[in-house]
């Protein structure tokens, strides 16, 4: 996650989705574990509009200060734990790693902090800037091995989502989605959930086969109620559920 995306369409469609899971599962799920992978800030404004006006790029940067970062962060966390009225829980449990920036030099120590003392019974947001990669990764994503790392750490109630941006192709270009199910499915063996809209989508991982079912149903519901919005809206959104565990 880079700060400058913070409040973008794209975040609001994250947050959203999470609390229609948590809301879904109707207190089941106790914690919320949100691992934000936050890359040093980047204005990058080489080449827009405005972009030699250096003054107004400083105050830009200086909103993106420390304590900007634990304001976006103490919001959302106050946000997720009020969660508790509709869920009809005492209490949700909201932790956030984001103790340091992530990088290249520290990933391995971030995510050794995250293994040693891993969350149970949590949806467990894994936010990297940009999402998985193979080979030739960057602090901006998410390594292949860092994923089976962490799905080997997943409780039998815990729900694993991974962000990963993409940008729509026309057909009858592969669908990207589908392909990184995949490359998931060949990686940890479990057949993942996704959703997707025209430029992000979410990768879930749960070991609890009941688990799986209830939150293909959640996410099959959320795709229905923003489909139709958006053809309401006359908006060219197109939301898509992967599944391979579906019937054909």
């Amino acid at each position: 996650m880079n700060p400058k995306l913070f409040g973008d369409t794209r975040d609001l469609f994250k947050y959203d989705l999470m609390t229609s899971v948590m809301k879904g599962f109707k207190g089941s799920i106790e914690r919320i574990t949100i691992v934000p992978m936050l890359t040093k800030y980047d204005p990058n404004f080489k080449g827009n509009p405005g972009c030699r006006n250096t003054n107004l790029i400083a105050c830009f940067r200086r909103l993106r200060r420390k304590e900007e970062v634990d304001c976006y962060y103490d919001e959302l966390k106050s946000y997720l734990k009020n969660l508790k009225t509709e869920i009809k829980r005492e209490k949700v449990r909201v932790r956030i790693e984001k103790n340091e920036i992530f990088s290249q030099q520290n990933r391995d120590a971030y995510f050794k902090s995250i293994y040693e003392n891993f969350p149970q019974n949590s949806l467990i947001l894994i936010d990297p800037d940009t999402g998985l990669r193979e080979q030739a990764f960057t602090e901006k994503h998410l390594s292949f091995a860092e994923l089976k790392q962490l799905y080997q750490h997943l409780d039998l109630n815990s729900i694993l989502m991974v962000h990963q941006n993409y940008l729509r192709r026309k057909l009858p270009a592969p669908s990207q989605p589908a392909q990184k199910s995949r490359q998931v499915q060949d990686l940890t063996g479990e057949p993942p959930l996704v959703i997707a809209d025209n430029t992000v989508m979410f990768i879930f991982l749960t070991k609890d086969t009941e688990k799986r079912e209830a939150l293909s149903a959640i996410l099959r519901n959320y795709a229905r109620v923003e489909q139709v919005a958006a053809r309401n809206k006359k908006s060219e959104r197109v939301l898509e559920i992967i599944d391979p565990m579906a019937p054909l």
